[in-house]
């Protein structure tokens, strides 16, 4: 990896965990909209596991207003208190299985999944991480997606 790279990796990843965790889930979200067709190809060999299979589906049988609550509940793995999926079989997936596990909430959100509303603005700081993300070049993407899951 070029220090570019490194330094695209290591701004990326600090812009995307100062911010809060709404915007983080937007921000997971128009990206892996935006790259989904490519990423399967690239590392995850269209197979989803078990462990994450698992996951989504139980995320994907709560209320709406449930699904984004233990979505937050995953990006924020050192709060404690009530939690409405075990955030411990996420917390326990290596970063190909959470890479793999996002993915397949992406492949669904609007539909079994809260989405993002069509009429949502993100925020200036979730535009600017946004903005920062879009490179060319996939891998890197992939790198920070591997970081900050």
């Amino acid at each position: 990896m070029t220090s570019t790279n490194v330094n695209f990796l290591e701004q990326s990843v600090s812009k995307f965990q100062s911010l809060d965790t709404d915007d983080r889930l937007t921000v997971l979200a128009l990206l892996y909209t935006e790259i989904s067709d490519e990423i399967p190809a690239l590392c995850l060999n269209d197979v989803p596991n078990e462990r994450t299979a698992n996951l989504v589906a139980q995320i994907q049988n709560l209320p709406q207003a449930e699904q984004l609550f233990a979505l937050r509940q995953l990006l924020k793995q050192d709060e404690v208190g009530e939690t409405a999926i075990p955030t411990q079989e996420y917390a326990s997936m290596n970063a190909d299985d959470k890479l793999a596990f996002w993915y397949q909430l992406a492949q669904n959100l609007g539909t079994s999944i809260i989405g993002v509303p069509n009429d949502y603005i993100p925020s200036e700081k979730a535009t600017e991480v946004i903005d920062l993300l879009h490179t060319p070049n996939i891998e890197d993407l992939v790198n920070f997606f591997k970081r900050v899951l």
